[in-house]
Formats: C-alpha cells, sequence, structure tokens
C-alpha cells in the first residue's frame, strides 16, 4: 500500500471579501420553505480565483433572491423573461464571501457578486502598488 499523500496546498476555504471567480456548475437543489411557499433551489459552485470551491444555494422562486437576479444581469445582460441557469457556467464575476458558523463549523457563503469590470475597478482604488526589492541595502527605512 502507497501511504505517499498528494496534498493540495492552496486554501481549503475561500478567505472573506471579494474575489474574481467563475461558475463551474448549477444543478437543481433540494426545495425550501419560504414566506412566499416552497421554492426550488439552483446549487451554484464557484471557482474563485486561487481557492478552492465555493457552492451556494439559490432560491429560485421569482423576487425572493436578489443575488441570483443579479448573478444573471452581470453575466447574462439583462431584459430575458427566463433563461437556462445552464448558460451561466463558464461565465466570470465578482462574489463576495462571508464565513458563517453553524453546529460548530464553518462555511463560506456567496453573499453578493459583482461583473468583473466593478471588482477590477475596486482593486485598482484599494491594492497599493507594489515593487519587488532585490537588494536590501536599497531600501530605505526611516
Amino acid at each position: 500500500m502507497n501511504l505517499n499523500f498528494k496534498r493540495n496546498m492552496v486554501p481549503q476555504m475561500a478567505t472573506e471579501g471579494w474575489h474574481f471567480a467563475t461558475v463551474i456548475e448549477i444543478k437543481g437543489g433540494k426545495p425550501a420553505k419560504t414566506k412566499m411557499g416552497i421554492s426550488d433551489t439552483a446549487l451554484t459552485s464557484f471557482a474563485p480565483d486561487n481557492h478552492s470551491l465555493v457552492t451556494q444555494s439559490f432560491l429560485m422562486a421569482p423576487g425572493v433572491n436578489f443575488t441570483l437576479e443579479k448573478l444573471i444581469d452581470i453575466t447574462m445582460g439583462e431584459g430575458e423573461d427566463q433563461v437556462n441557469l445552464k448558460e451561466l457556467v463558464g461565465k466570470r464575476c465578482g462574489i463576495k464571501v462571508e464565513h458563517k458558523h453553524w453546529n460548530g463549523r464553518v462555511f463560506a457563503n456567496v453573499v453578493d457578486v459583482c461583473s468583473v469590470d466593478e471588482l477590477e475597478e475596486e482593486n485598482e482604488v484599494s491594492v497599493p502598488t507594489t515593487h519587488e526589492v532585490t537588494n536590501l541595502d536599497d531600501l530605505e527605512i526611516n
């Protein structure tokens, strides 16, 4: 028996905050109770850049899931009365991940989405420019 184990060196859970991501799978989930009655759900899996998989269950009843509506608008455009959710697979977007604690476990949840352009604009403002220091003698410390 070979006891060598190949480790996954990427983070096992997406960190909280905004990430660039690709929709990699959508399938039907378990029906869920809402105030508007029973709703089908769409299990949507995202592959964030530099992280492992994040799957979110979105309610599909009309008017109860703003995030799913927003995802459709930013990736497929507005105006369609009905869309095939499978067409979201392969689309890029920004996702906001928050961690939720439940029954002693931590879950990564997609709580918001945005267009890739929106996320790029936000990153340009909030990420300071960096440069590589190759010689510590050139580093000026005040």
